[in-house]
């Protein structure tokens, strides 16, 4: 047996890193964290000498604020990351997806040309070398038609 573990293709393996279990337990831990900093400020509040209950407020409220400010930052950096992504698609569709469709148009155009060429230099002859064949025929079958008649009458 080899050292090496059997790894099929398009399985991703459990042991390996999986961004969206990191980030859902990272928010699950901000989360947690923010409920209990919460709980402790209104119990360190309520238990001070001087003003419970409204320093207390304070706390959550000056929480709250400092909890806003990091949200508009992480806000802020997640629209330079899409203006980003949103400069990268545009560069790709201007510098390899337009000209790609170019060579298609191209493509293109040389088939229709090429059809056309062939439909004029090959297929109308055949075309019209067949009819006349046919006509031909047609006719030499209609003389020999009347050539048996007029014999089979004057017999």
């Amino acid at each position: 047996m080899s050292d090496t573990p059997n790894v099929v293709e398009g399985v991703e393996d459990e042991s390996g890193p999986n961004i969206t279990r990191y980030l859902v337990i990272g928010f699950g831990v901000l989360g947690a964290f923010i409920v209990l900093a919460v709980i402790v400020a209104v119990i360190v509040a309520l238990t001070g000498a001087e003003g419970g209950v409204a320093t207390g407020f304070q706390v959550v409220r000056d929480f709250l604020i400092i909890v806003l400010a990091l949200q508009g930052v992480f806000v802020s950096i997640a629209m330079v990351v899409l203006i980003v992504q949103l400069s990268t698609l545009v560069n790709l569709l201007r510098n390899e997806i337009k000209p790609l469709m170019d060579e298609v148009r191209e493509t293109a155009s040389a088939a229709k040309g090429t059809a056309q060429f062939v439909s004029k230099n090959v297929a109308e002859p055949v075309i019209k070398v067949a009819a006349t064949t046919a006509g031909i025929r047609a006719f030499l079958g209609e003389v020999t038609g009347i050539r048996r008649n007029i014999l089979r009458r004057d017999k």
